[in-house]
């Protein structure tokens, strides 16, 4: 039964990316080709931000005959990405999944249950790696023996991801039991994530600082790396090919592995049926409030985007951060207006402000797996005596409810605090709004188009399926026009005309979205 497991791990997997629906009708090849561009410019893009970073420091510590330590840094950061990528995964796979109750009261081994699920995560473990390795080896000055390709291989292909799934898979356990064990379940989880999302955003901006003081100093990275004998094994079986130095690491890496298995499999049954945790209430008699029917839907959206951390984190994370933006602006943002050491940056901030504010509307796009979260449930809204209109309705109510907020207080702190005027104050405060009106229509005509029900966990379902990445990568299309505008007829067009002519161009794409949904999107919905 391993072999069928896998297979059905992978097909999720490719119907995630090519925007497959719950219909398991064939997509055209025109979709196909479409979606596999969509899915290597975001692995090209990524590899280009790291292809840089490499770029500039690789010179510098082949000059110095520190290969070693270049290849030592590639597996530390290589190793970070696969970590914060594979821990909230590993948790949602191993212990959270949907059709754990299902396949356990199948004639299936829970051993091959077990693996299926961590090739999955070997898979996004590479998937992962892959942008960060390859940029780092094409970039090294130098020449690779043999054996510095073979330890390459072997390093990043085996000993990395195997270390990874033991500590992710053991993180996630650790972010399992908390969550079932904590009365607010969904509050855990999500201090929990964006705990580790704001140590990761913490490196993400260290991240310039660091590879400058690289560039400057490579000797202090190397006595604060070369006390870790693993990691000089690694980088000097790359970089001078002395291959027998990896054994003991590939050993254990190998023994790691094998007792994580073993441990995970021994337990498995018994934490993926645990179903402690949940809230106990007596119970207290009481009238019942009734309620309008687009009150009742707003707030079984608003009930579903509480009870779902990761639904919250991916479709709402642009306003998490706008109001963070908001706070540092009337705290710091006075020193933003003073920038004498660049004072051409100092005059196109207000314009560049008003373009990072349109990209952040693009990250909050609740409505685009709205659809798709309903899954095996979606005949239950169907079946209410309600208009298809009105639960489409609802579920973009909830989206402007929590994206434009946001949206309006950061665009009145910085009027406030980095004095906007006349048209450029006019572009600050409508022209973010329309973009996250937008988002909430964009996301929703996708999701109505390419829904996905055959996912196994809802993060799958708000982290990558095809409405998903077509809504964030098409906003952020969209929001670049005006950029590239700028950069080929800036001398010609002044910064105001580009804002307005983009803002009636938003102002039209949105009208256009709302009439299609409101005549066409009631009978797209009521087909699926």
């Amino acid at each position: 039964m391993l072999k069928p497991l896998l297979r059905s791990r992978l097909e999720a997997m490719l119907s995630i990316l090519t925007g497959s629906s719950r219909t398991k009708k064939a997509q055209s090849k025109g979709k196909l080709v479409g979606f596999a561009v969509l899915m290597i410019l975001s692995l090209f893009s990524l590899s280009t931000l790291f292809f840089n970073i490499f770029d500039s420091i690789g010179g510098i510590f082949q000059m110095a005959g520190l290969g070693w330590l270049y290849f030592a840094f590639t597996a530390v950061l290589s190793f970070g990405i696969m970590l914060v990528g594979n821990v909230f995964a590993a948790k949602a796979q191993l212990y959270e999944a949907r059709d754990n109750d299902l396949l356990l009261s199948m004639p299936v081994r829970p051993f091959h249950i077990l693996l299926s699920r961590l090739f999955l995560l070997l898979v996004l473990a590479l998937v992962l790696m892959l942008p960060v390795a390859i940029p780092a080896v094409l970039c090294w000055p130098g020449k690779l023996s043999a054996a510095g390709w073979i330890s390459f291989l072997l390093i990043f292909l085996l000993v990395l991801p195997l270390l990874n799934l033991v500590i992710s898979s053991f993180l996630g356990w650790l972010l399992h039991l908390a969550s079932t064990r904590a009365k607010n379940k969904s509050l855990i989880t999500l201090l929990l994530s964006l705990g580790f999302l704001g140590i990761y955003m913490y490196f993400s901006f260290r991240m310039n600082s660091m590879i400058s003081d690289l560039a400057a100093d490579p000797s202090g990275l190397e006595r604060s790396l070369g006390s870790a004998a693993p990691l000089v094994w690694m980088g000097r079986a790359i970089a001078e090919g002395k291959l027998l130095g990896l054994i003991p690491l590939v050993l254990a890496a190998l023994v790691l592995f094998a007792l994580c298995l073993w441990l995970l499999s021994r337990t498995f049954i018994q934490t993926a049926t645990d179903r402690r945790g949940a809230a106990k209430r007596r119970y207290v008699e009481r009238t019942a409030q009734g309620l309008s029917p687009d009150r009742a839907l707003l707030r079984h959206e608003l009930a579903r985007l509480w009870a779902s951390p990761a639904y919250m984190l991916n479709g709402a994370l642009g306003s998490f951060f706008l109001l963070i933006g908001a706070v540092v602006l009337l705290i710091k943002g006075k020193s933003l207006t003073g920038m004498p050491e660049w004072p051409f940056l100092a005059q196109i901030l207000q314009p560049l402000l008003i373009v990072g504010l349109c990209w952040m509307a693009a990250t909050t796009f609740l409505t685009a797996p709205s659809i798709s979260l309903e899954g095996r449930c979606l005949w239950l809204p169907k079946s209410l005596p309600l208009s298809s209109w009105e639960i489409l309705r609802a579920k973009l109510r909830l989206h402007m409810i929590i994206a434009l907020p946001p949206l309006a207080i950061v665009s009145v702190a910085a009027a406030l605090v980095l004095g906007y005027r006349g048209a450029l104050l006019a572009l600050l405060l409508i022209t973010p709004l329309v973009c996250g009106v937008f988002s909430g229509l964009f996301g929703l005509f996708e999701n109505l188009r390419h829904p996905n029900f055959n996912w196994i966990n809802e993060t799958q379902a708000v982290k990558s399926g095809a409405s998903v990445l077509i809504t964030m990568f098409g906003g952020w299309g969209v929001v670049a026009v005006p950029l590239i505008v700028a950069l080929i007829w800036g001398d010609k067009l002044s910064v105001e005309t580009i804002g307005f002519v983009f803002l009636g161009v938003m102002v039209l794409l949105c009208a256009l979205l709302y009439l299609w949904l409101r005549k066409k999107g009631p009978r797209v919905f009521e087909e699926l």
